[in-house]
């Protein structure tokens, strides 16, 4: 196994699971939309309304792709990121790619406020169906799926039990 990559709805933990996760396994941590911002120079926000969406989307799949140069890191993606077949087609078959899967609820009480694009521009139910489309696509690329709806600290432990037994 190279990797441990994230992947999950807005909101529902990627980032704090995987810093956890990094620090207890001694794995390198990647946020892959830091990644981005700091390639680009501004926020997510900044290269939604200076270049669009598919800019944005093309500068992603190139750091997904280059994370085929690493080895033994915890990677959270953004929420869209494993929706697109090119991106899921480029991860490595050595990754593991966990979802972590939170109740809509949990994730839109994180989210609500943000400055995302999308959910500056979306309603509750317009995010809603976003997250039943993407649960899908989470479900068909990841390895293997954990209840995010727990505390972070016991998502860990599951993860780590998993990881450990060579399940992910």
């Amino acid at each position: 196994m190279n990797n441990l990559i994230l992947c999950g709805f807005m909101g529902c933990g990627k980032t704090t699971v995987g810093k956890l996760l990094s620090r207890r396994l001694r794995m390198e941590y990647i946020d892959l939309d830091a990644e981005l911002e700091a390639e680009a120079g501004m926020p997510i926000p900044e290269i939604f309304a200076q270049y669009g969406e598919a800019y944005f989307r093309e500068l992603e799949h190139e750091a997904i792709k280059g994370l085929a140069k690493r080895i033994r890191c915890v990677v959270s993606t953004g929420g869209g990121a494993m929706t697109f077949a090119r991106n899921v087609s480029a991860i490595d078959r050595r990754d593991a790619v966990v979802f972590l899967d939170a109740a809509f609820e949990t994730c839109y009480a994180r989210i609500k406020d943000s400055d995302r694009p999308i959910v500056r521009r979306s309603t509750a139910q317009a995010l809603h169906e976003l997250f039943l489309k993407r649960r899908a696509a989470y479900l068909c690329c990841s390895s293997f799926c954990v209840d995010a709806n727990l505390p972070a600290e016991q998502l860990v432990d599951t993860i780590i039990l998993l990881y450990n037994a060579g399940t992910v």
